[in-house]
Parts: structure tokens; sequence; C-alpha cells
């Protein structure tokens, strides 16, 4: 057969057997060069793959898609008037002599110190003192204003006014700073929070809050962060070396006592490891002993964290506490993507109850859809418990007789697992202490956001355990 007669042109080499050329049709006769052309699609194909592997590996970072995205819109932030107006002095004057004088001084802080970058400040006025600091109470509780591994941190208020002023009862005198005194939502008796013989000296940046609820022995109105630097100047200059002495003993006995509860704490938790469903003990002591420093962790499991992260000491950082202020429900999922867009460089948690996670559930998809590396944990029991709690609280008596009507997520339970693979989250259910102290290690380093159901007991407690 001549050249011409197998298709080619003068001066080309022949096309090889069951090969096509442009004029053929791309089919191949079994048998007449299969095997070459298996070769080449093969070849094609392992060329597709390194080429999709190359695409994914070049894929940008989320953090640089963003600000590549952004670099196309108008960002420029707005120009903030600084409102800060530093305290009269005499008011400081006034309020340092009376700390200074005091045999039994306390502390009450609120979330304004960390909103006002105050903490600082704080510690050494209770340092200088040698004064507890104690958080307001857990339904107003939305920042940390006091590290909770520093000595002199006294925990949380108790939420209602009999426990609240059982609690308060050592002072005699009390800085009150950065918070409402007092925000309480349900009513119990005696209805006074503050026992009657405690001097008040209040701190704030609004008027409205000095002496509002409580009369106050001094009243300073201006800037928290100045006004705690200077009043720690003039406490310096006020105390006396008996003063001195004084707040050096009463900060040995304060900080003896704090570590003791804390130890008191951890050998609960320890108890606690082999009982399952995990207890709500169990699974934050799980969650405390591998919180990175640097973490943002964002609560909405108000009847499962009950301020155990703090009584634990494993905060060691306080802006990046995030929590109830007035128990909304359904904040905590988008709140805490939200942090991370704010904080790209720190690790993201957020604690959430199932029920609350329900409220805005298609976060998820958000969170997979931008590729934002939050971690998820959810705390199941599979029920309403701050409303059962809270029922009980008020004294209802259906809830006395442990009657609920629509409170249970059951019949059927949400898979929460499933239900966040299909919103693009990875996510898988964790039943041991261990694997859960690991599985968080592993996710503070991914680049993609992780959920984890860890179920808990189902017993509702009588009241809340702060």
């Amino acid at each position: 057969m001549s050249h011409e007669q197998h298709g080619g042109a003068a001066g080309e080499e022949p096309a090889a057997p069951g090969v096509p050329t442009d004029e053929e049709p791309a089919f191949v006769v079994p048998g007449e060069g299969a095997e070459v052309l298996d070769a080449e699609v093969a070849l094609a194909a392992d060329a597709e793959t390194e080429a999709a592997e190359a695409e994914v590996e070049a894929e940008p970072d989320w953090r640089d898609r963003y600000l590549r995205e952004a670099a196309e819109l108008e960002l420029t932030m707005p120009a903030r008037l600084d409102t800060r107006t530093r305290p009269p002095r005499a008011a400081l004057r006034c309020a340092a002599e009376v700390l200074a004088s005091a045999k039994r001084p306390g502390i009450l802080a609120g979330s304004r110190v960390v909103e006002r970058d105050a903490v600082r400040e704080l510690v050494a006025v209770a340092e200088r003192l040698g004064a507890p600091a104690i958080s307001e109470s857990g339904t107003t509780h939305g920042r940390l204003s006091f590290p909770a591994d520093h000595p002199l941190y006294g925990q949380c208020l108790p939420l209602w006014s009999p426990e609240v002023r059982e609690r308060l009862a050592e002072f005699d005198v009390l800085l009150v700073c950065g918070m409402d005194l007092l925000r309480q939502y349900v009513y119990h008796e005696p209805s006074r929070a503050i026992p009657e013989h405690i001097r008040l000296v209040h701190l704030d940046e609004d008027a409205w809050q000095i002496g509002k609820n409580y009369p106050v022995e001094v009243g300073v109105l201006g800037d928290t962060k100045s006004g705690l630097a200077e009043l720690d100047e003039l406490l310096s200059a006020t105390m006396t070396p008996q003063h001195v002495t004084e707040a050096k003993s009463r900060r040995a006995v304060y900080e003896s006592k704090h570590s003791a509860q804390r130890d008191q704490l951890q050998a609960e938790f320890q108890k606690q490891l082999d009982a399952r469903p995990l207890t709500p003990l169990a699974m934050m002591g799980s969650i405390a002993r591998v919180l990175p420093e640097n973490i943002a962790v964002i609560e909405e499991a108000v009847t499962t964290t009950n301020t155990y992260l703090e009584r634990l000491g494993a905060h060691r950082n306080t802006t990046g506490y995030f929590a109830h202020r007035g128990w909304a429900l359904g904040w905590g999922l988008g709140c805490s993507i939200g942090v991370k867009l704010a904080w790209p460089d720190r690790p993201v948690l957020a604690i959430l109850g199932e029920g609350a996670a329900m409220y805005g559930i298609q976060g998820l998809w958000s969170a997979a859809h931008h590729r934002i590396p939050v971690t998820f944990v959810i705390a199941n029991n599979a029920q309403y418990q701050i409303l059962k709690v809270g029922a009980r609280g008020l004294q209802l008596p259906q809830a006395l007789a442990g009657k609920f009507e629509s409170l249970e997520i059951n019949e059927p339970e949400v898979d929460l697992v499933s239900l966040a693979r299909s919103l693009g989250v990875e996510a898988e259910r964790i039943t041991e202490p261990d694997q859960l102290s690991d599985v968080l290690a592993e996710s503070w380093k991914s680049d993609r956001p992780r959920l984890i159901d860890v179920p808990i007991t189902r017993k509702s407690p009588e009241r809340m355990e702060y």
C-alpha cells in the first residue's frame, strides 16, 4: 500500500496503526493499536491528576483570599472619637483613702474592664490591696475581667441575691469597676444582694450606673483604665507601712484559699472521668487541659460550662472570652465565626449546647464555604436544660415535680454529625475524655472548621453550679 493510501501527505511519516489522524474517526478497532491508545489515555489521566493536585496545593490560604477580595472594597474605618475622660483627682484620692483603710477589701469587676483594656491596671490595684477580684455573675459575665490563673482571682459571683449576700459578707469595702451593680433577672428574698455594712467605691464611665441601686461611699466617674492607674499610684502614696503589711498578709491568705479551691475542683474532675456519658465537669476538664494560651473561647452552654474553665485556671488570657450577657439563645455559633475573622492567627473554640446550636446551625455552611477554621464542641444532652433549671429556680410547681413540656430534643434526636457533614463541615462524635483532648489539640492546627459532638449526662441539675 502506498504512502498516499495511508492518508499521509508527501514527506510525512505514516500514522501509527490504530491512532486516529485529523481526518480519521477517533475510535480503535480492538486488536489494532489499542495498547498504544490505552497508554496515552493513562498518561493524560495522570497529567490531569497532577494538575488538580497542584491546583489544590496552590490554593491560597483563606486569609489571603479575604485580603485579596477586601482590597477591591472600600473598607476605610470611620474615625472614632476619643471619649475617655480622666476621673477627678479629688474623687480618686477619697477612693484611695477608703480602700487603704479597709480591713477586708474586695473587688467586683465586670466586662467593661477588659473592653477598656484595663485588666493590667486592675491586677496592680488588687495586688497592692491584697484583695480578691470577683467577676460579675453569670447572667452578665460576657467577658473575663481578671486573669483566671491569677492567685487573687476569686471566681464569679453567684447568680441570685441570697447567695451573693452570703459570698460578700466577709468584706467591709468593695471596689466596683466596669459592671452594673447589680443586674439580677429573678427576684429572691432577701432582695438586697449587697450587705448593709459594706462601703462601696464605684468607678465607672457611665454616671447612670453609679449609685443606681446601692448608695456609694465614693463615686468616681471617668475612664476605667486611667482611673485604675491613678488609683494605684494614690494607694501607693496613701498606704502606711502597717497597711502594706496587712495587705501582704491578706494576699497570702486568699492565694492559699484560691489554690485549694482549684485543687479541689481538679480532684473532682479526676473522680468523674470514668462516668459515661461524660459529666459536664469531665468534658470541660478534658477541654481545659489542652487550651492554648492565646485561644478565644465562645461559651453558649451555661448548664455545662459552669465557669469551669475559669475555676480550673485554664483561661490564660482575658481578651479571648465571650459568654452570655442576658441569656439569649443562638448567638454563639455565629459569634465564633466572627471572632475567627477578627483574629485569624488565634485558635477559636465554640462550646455550644445542642439546643443553642440549632438556632444558628446554618452558620456551619458559611464556615465550610469560606474555610473558616473554628472548632465547634457540642455539649449534647438532648434537651433545653437551662429552661428546666430556670423553671425550678422560679419554683414553678410542674418543674418542681419534674414535669416539663416540649423541652426534650429527642424522638428523634438531632444527628449533629450528619447535619454538620451535610453542611460541609468535618464532624465526629466523641465519648471518651482522652480522645476529646487529643482531637482538640489536633484541631488547633487545622485550616478547616470541625465539629465535635460530645454526649453528656442527661440528668438535670437542681440549680446552676457556678
